[in-house]
């Protein structure tokens, strides 16, 4: 249960809801079965209520409370939904709707690691 008087970062949950819009346009493009965007819908429409709530309300009040309880929840709910490879194809998906190239199929790889191997080969 989120504290009443903890300010909530309107920022974090607006960007929260555009990654949950983005995802509903990648999953409406690529035929999720209609329960998953039923669920998805359900979230992105929790997630702007209760921003639309917490912008409108002083923090510590019962309205504000609510803001934060149902912003947590939408949150829980969206975080069970998600995968690592939804997340890749989302990243990929958003970049092809603002006109990048697709991101590279490299793996990630860890410059620090990489460092310390030309260091002890001198």
């Amino acid at each position: 249960m989120p504290r009443p008087n903890a300010p909530i970062s309107l920022e974090t949950l607006r960007d929260l809801l555009g990654i949950a819009r983005s995802l509903y346009a990648s999953w409406r493009k690529d035929g999720v079965g209609p329960i998953e965007m039923e669920e998805l819908r359900s979230i992105g429409e929790d997630l702007r209520d209760a921003y639309q709530l917490a912008s409108k309300t002083e923090c510590g009040t019962g309205a504000y409370l609510a803001a934060l309880t149902k912003a947590e929840r939408a949150t829980k709910r969206f975080g069970d939904i998600i995968q690592h490879d939804t997340v890749k194809h989302l990243v990929s998906f958003t970049g092809q709707r603002l006109g990048f190239a697709e991101p590279s199929a490299r793996p990630f790889v860890d410059r620090n690691s990489k460092l310390e191997r030309r260091v002890k080969r001198g």
